[in-house]
């Protein structure tokens, strides 16, 4: 007799305190070292940009899983993963872990690329992401400064206010990008501007920069001056959804200023492939590439934390 597959469901509620910044460190951390040995299948991000819905596939090969996750603008996302050898459901999941996976990514990036005694940090952006890309600085490095900038005054002073009241540090609006750039020892941008919010003039020998944001979010000197362009996904960087955004990076590979072969995964980072240069006498620039595989990482481990947990409701699709 056919037994019938019950796929697990899981309310966002129910998954939501099951991991931490450590922890997705730590998952996303072991999912960079399985993509680096080819164990881990990149999809580009999807968007239907009318619409505002978003989606990242990915497949983890290690773990025998794949999947996807969608999200809306304004409502809740959610995550499917799939089993790859039967092609069930296991799960379907309240996802609330997007801003936690920037948050891990970027810990481990400023663990591998900053001055390990870094205590100042220059935040360029004050959007949605800029708390989660400025809580793992200070988790891995001994950060007691932010220097803020934004283009808005009134945005920049009430970013200031709440990330001094919610990570109990000293922040600082300043005027300018290129001030916060000359006092700080690593720099965070996370913008939607239209034009670039980081330029390569500013840069010195020494510092290392993360990006979140658009692809456009820095000028062209910034590559060029780099003597590290690392990125998540060069698959994701090659395939970004809006044509309408220049794509510096890929421009200036195809224009020949900067070799695409000279661009490393981050992966290659994290298992030892390549390493990074003198922290103290470079430049790094370090770009997250949006999703896909690492999202799917964090659901899964949050599914089978859950089965181990007893949470959820098993249910028949069928």
């Amino acid at each position: 007799m056919e037994t019938t597959f019950l796929t697990l469901l899981l309310k966002r509620s129910e998954v939501s305190d099951l991991l931490d910044l450590r922890r997705a460190m730590t998952v996303l951390e072991q999912t960079f070292r399985e993509q680096s040995n080819g164990h881990v299948k990149q999809v580009a991000p999807l968007r239907f940009m009318n619409r505002g819905m978003r989606m990242v596939v990915g497949g983890l090969d290690a773990q025998n899983k794949n999947g996807l996750r969608v999200s809306v603008t304004g409502g809740e996302s959610m995550a499917l993963l799939f089993e790859i050898s039967s092609g069930n459901l296991l799960c379907l999941m309240g996802y609330p872990f997007s801003n936690l996976r920037i948050s891990a990514t970027v810990g481990l990036a400023i663990d591998r690329f900053a001055d390990p005694k870094a205590r100042t940090v220059a935040m360029i952006g004050s959007g949605r992401l800029a708390l989660p890309v400025l809580e793992p600085a200070l988790a891995v490095r001994p950060v007691n400064r932010v220097l803020i900038y934004s283009r808005s005054a009134e945005n920049r002073d009430a970013f200031a206010r709440k990330a001094s009241e919610k990570l109990k540090i000293a922040t600082t609006a300043v005027s300018s990008a290129q001030q916060a750039i000359d006092e700080a020892e690593f720099v965070l941008v996370s913008t939607n501007s239209p034009t670039a919010a980081l330029l390569g003039k500013w840069l010195r020998p020494g510092l290392a920069i993360f990006g979140v944001g658009r692809p456009n979010e820095f000028d062209d000197d910034v590559y060029r001056r780099a003597d590290l362009i690392s990125v998540t996904s060069k698959r994701h960087e090659l395939d970004y959804y809006d044509k309408k955004l220049d794509q510096l990076l890929i421009r200036l590979s195809r224009q020949g200023m900067v070799p695409w072969d000279s661009v490393v995964e981050f992966a290659d980072i994290i298992s030892g492939k390549t390493s990074p240069p003198d922290k103290s006498a470079s430049v790094i620039v370090f770009r997250d590439s949006q999703g896909g595989y690492g999202d799917l990482a964090l659901a899964s481990w949050a599914y089978e934390e859950a089965r181990r947990r007893g949470l959820g409701q098993e249910i028949s699709t069928e």
